[in-house]
């Protein structure tokens, strides 16, 4: 029986994918008990010049071999392990993978048991449009011109649905299954999609209880959205009407949160059980 605190024990997974979301995949099964191969080219991974800090904590335990795999002995070199691998993970185009002697078809054929996780751009034919995060943000409409994202969505959230991938396939005993990263991102659209984010929608400043305030020396996040937490704030802030959707209601919120300091707020909010932290 497998420990529960590393389910993956004695499972091999190779991460041929650069950058981010591969790498990030891995990370999360060898946090489960996976043993980890990263193949690199040559030249290594650019990520590691990026952000030499973060690649060093996604690759912490992880053994990186630099392989040539357009060689015949790095061809050989891969084959060694491909056959002892339960899981790949890749996130390079199509062609790339073709030319690098990765057609996921080919090697379905010649490892049927092997787990084969394709992190692409775009699904099916768009798979060879290049892309990064920021372009399938843009796509999916996360971006408010002119600022930048705060951060990688689509890749993150691509490198979970890739773990998801990996272990559906592996229960299944093999397989080949297809992540985009745009997808990803379309995730994050759903909110604004159904009318929840927006300005002015109930989470986009509507909800009273839930916003962003200033306070006497910083500023706060506000999470009351069910009654009771709403009727525990109406205990410490006077005449705060009992409907957060009020008009009112932000302006009497507004001035009351303006009386105290942020570590006030925030030991009050830990002592009523109310969802508030410091920003």
């Amino acid at each position: 029986m497998a420990d529960v605190k590393t389910p993956l024990r004695g499972i091999f997974v190779i991460n041929t994918g650069l950058n981010l979301p591969a790498p990030r995949a891995a990370q999360m099964l060898q946090a489960q008990g996976a043993h980890i191969v990263k193949v690199e080219p040559p030249t290594g991974d650019t990520f590691e010049h990026f952000c030499k800090p973060w690649y060093e904590d996604l690759h912490r335990g992880v053994e990186v071999r630099r392989i040539d795999l357009k060689s015949e002995a790095g061809r050989e070199a891969m084959a060694a392990l491909l056959a002892r691998a339960h899981i790949l993970i890749t996130s390079q185009r199509p062609s790339a993978l073709t030319r690098m002697g990765l057609d996921p078809a080919i090697l379905r054929h010649r490892y049927p048991r092997l787990a084969i996780v394709n992190i692409v751009g775009s699904p099916e034919a768009g798979a060879e449009v290049p892309g990064h995060d920021l372009t399938y943000q843009a796509r999916a409409g996360l971006i408010a011109p002119p600022h930048l994202p705060r951060s990688l969505y689509a890749d993150l959230a691509g490198a979970q649905q890739a773990v998801i991938a990996a272990l559906a396939l592996l229960h299944a005993g093999g397989g080949v299954q297809q992540v985009a990263l745009s997808r990803s991102a379309e995730l994050f659209h759903e909110p604004l999609a159904y009318g929840m984010t927006r300005e002015g929608d109930f989470l986009g400043g509507a909800h009273a209880g839930y916003n962003i305030y200033e306070t006497r020396d910083g500023y706060i996040a506000l999470a009351a959205l069910e009654h009771a937490f709403w009727l525990r704030l109406a205990d410490r802030v006077l005449n705060l009407p009992k409907d957060p959707l009020a008009p009112e209601a932000h302006r009497i919120l507004a001035e009351g949160f303006l009386r105290h300091d942020t570590a006030d707020w925030v030991a009050w909010a830990r002592a009523h059980d109310v969802p508030l932290e410091a920003i």
